[in-house]
């Protein structure tokens, strides 16, 4: 998959090997045990991240700037989820850390680049659309509780009819006018989802007899968490680039873990071991060169040439 550029990626290192023991716990559903803790604790995670990427849109709208220690607390959630989320597809083995922080040794991270300019019409958009939402569900909770008398349930041997009204549930962590835009990729994300399972029903086996979980399959896990990362993401406002519909990685994303060369080594000088009590010499300046010889002055103008004298001859 060729990489894209995108300001959220999904950083995950493809297993050389994979654990037979977790793939016997998955294929009896005793895997689901172990993530238990990690979805009682998100469950209040998931409603402070709702909370804090709520309000900081009205920063947004305000201040024109998405405060730091909000965006590093909503994509610490998202990283908590998306390694739980990868862990239970088996993309990794290693068990997820209960941490918001990124850990250098982990197989899997979330990286995010803080928006320095994010749009303020959004952020505006956003807020209204969320309030007539909330307001709209308020109200339709207040009519059917006024109107519950009438809801009662008949059988259609009298010639009446019986009512069900189911209250609408979350779709999700994310605010309600980025879901509205994002509702393609959910549509898409649902047959995707569907393929996955299959995948990771199948792939539990193979890595039974194995021990391996085979490249082709695992870029379609990982790439899935990816993907569905990124429009969570989208969803809670932490960027305002539409996500693309790709499994692609990120050559974009900053944070820990992102890619990129590296700043070259200091330049290395040799040295010699010295012997005990043995001083190195001082170094002395070089000693200064003689002049050059000066060549003779031209005779003045006018006077005879100068012949050189004769050498005397032995007798």
């Amino acid at each position: 998959m060729p990489p894209i550029e995108y300001p959220v990626d999904v950083r995950a290192d493809y297993p050389e090997r994979s654990s037979r023991l977790w793939a016997v716990l998955t294929i009896f559903w005793i895997k689901f045990f172990a993530i238990i803790p990690h979805a009682i604790i998100l469950i209040f995670l998931g409603i402070a991240q709702w909370v804090v990427a709520f309000v900081a849109q009205f920063v947004v709208a305000f201040k024109g700037e998405y405060p730091s220690g909000m965006h590093e607390f909503v994509t610490g959630v998202l990283r908590w989820q998306t390694r739980v989320a990868a862990f239970v597809l088996s993309v990794n083995d290693r068990y997820p850390p209960f941490t918001l922080r990124a850990i250098d040794d982990y197989p899997l991270d979330v990286v995010a680049e803080r928006p320095e300019e994010p749009s303020r019409v959004y952020a505006i958009f956003t807020i209204i659309v969320q309030i007539l939402a909330v307001a709209g569900g308020i109200w339709l909770a207040v009519w059917l509780i006024g109107h519950a008398d009438t809801l009662v349930s008949t059988s259609s041997q009298n010639g009446t009819y019986s009512y069900q009204f189911n209250f609408p549930s979350s779709g999700g962590s994310g605010l309600v006018l980025r879901q509205l835009a994002a509702i393609p990729h959910f549509i898409v994300l649902a047959f995707v989802g569907i393929a996955a399972f299959f995948i990771w029903f199948i792939v539990q086996w193979v890595i039974l007899f194995v021990a391996g979980f085979p490249r082709g399959m695992w870029d379609i896990e990982a790439g899935y968490v990816r993907w569905y990362t990124r429009v969570t993401a989208y969803a809670l406002g932490m960027v305002d680039r539409y996500p693309p519909f790709s499994f692609s990685p990120s050559l974009s994303a900053g944070g820990p873990g992102a890619s990129g060369a590296a700043p070259p080594p200091p330049p290395i000088t040799a040295t010699w071991p010295e012997a005990p009590g043995v001083q190195s010499p001082v170094p002395q300046p070089p000693a200064p060169q003689p002049p050059a010889p000066q060549s003779p002055a031209p005779p003045p103008p006018g006077s005879p040439p100068m012949t050189p004298p004769e050498t005397p001859q032995q007798p």
